[in-house]
């Protein structure tokens, strides 16, 4: 479940009708908790009306403190891209960070994720996505993720946006363990995913999003990996914005040396366009 989306998750990617029965997505994708999908600023939930036709997109960098497998604070750059037609819209997410471990050691992270989401009807977008990521920090060396699925929103209006949906992943990881280590150290895993997400507005100034993931093994529903995230976002001026997002993921089965269950603590800054 790790990068799926805020991307997710923050993540997830919220539907809301357009004039002539066009549907455009709002992507509060988390691509990436701790081992990624918490790597970035979710700031599309800052928007009130969807994407623009054509181009547009957000820059932003964010301070992370991590606690659970390690206590680290990372630096952290994003950006993303929307495309959106007639038909779908597809988005593009590049996330790069550097962080302390320890006070003694430095690690890097890094992700990048494409998505497209089409235009079905009023009722489901099916859509289909890949990624890679590596983190240091995670004993993570190479992840490569494709899946496909659709998601709904069921309930939306100027209050916010209730919604949900459902995929199938194929995950391959490759980690940096000890030659002792009881978790393999490459694994090729086939995965539910499901998400629900609230999305509140209580003013132009104000959104909170909180999305909640669930990624079992399709053959073993012990093998279980789940991620919650909270958001708040506010814009500064028309342009920049502030977030600040709290995340909890868990890990049935984490790798040798790292904890079952991770928390980050983020804020950001982002330039919108």
């Amino acid at each position: 479940m790790r990068d799926f989306c805020e991307y997710s998750m923050s993540l997830g990617l919220h539907l809301i009708p357009l004039r002539r029965h066009l549907f455009s997505l709002f992507i509060a994708f988390t691509v990436a908790f701790p081992a990624q999908i918490a790597a970035q600023v979710d700031i599309e939930a800052l928007r009130t009306e969807d994407p623009p036709m054509g181009y547009s997109g957000s820059i932003g960098s964010n301070v992370t403190v991590r606690t659970g497998n390690v206590d680290f604070i990372q630096l952290g750059l994003n950006a993303r891209l929307f495309h959106v037609d007639d038909l779908s819209t597809t988005l593009v997410v590049g996330n790069g960070g550097l962080g302390l471990l320890g006070r003694s050691r430095f690690a890097s992270s890094g992700l990048l994720h494409y998505r497209k989401t089409y235009l079905y009807n009023r009722r489901i977008s099916p859509e289909w996505f890949g990624q890679l990521n590596y983190d240091r920090s995670q004993r993570l060396d190479f992840r490569m993720v494709l899946g496909g699925g659709g998601r709904t929103s069921f309930a939306s209006g100027e209050w916010g946006e209730f919604g949900m949906g459902a995929s199938i992943v194929l995950e391959h990881e490759a980690l940096n363990l000890p030659e002792d280590a009881v978790h393999p150290d490459n694994t090729n895993t086939v995965r539910w995913s499901s998400f629900l997400t609230l999305r509140v507005v209580p003013t132009e100034d104000f959104v909170i999003t909180s999305t909640t993931y669930m990624q079992p093994a399709y053959n073993d529903f012990s093998d279980l990996r789940m991620l919650g995230k909270i958001r708040i976002a506010t814009p500064v001026t028309d342009k920049l914005a502030l977030t600040v997002s709290f995340n909890m993921r868990y890990d049935s089965g984490p790798p040798d040396g790292t904890s079952a269950l991770d928390t980050t603590l983020k804020t950001g800054i982002a330039y919108v366009y």
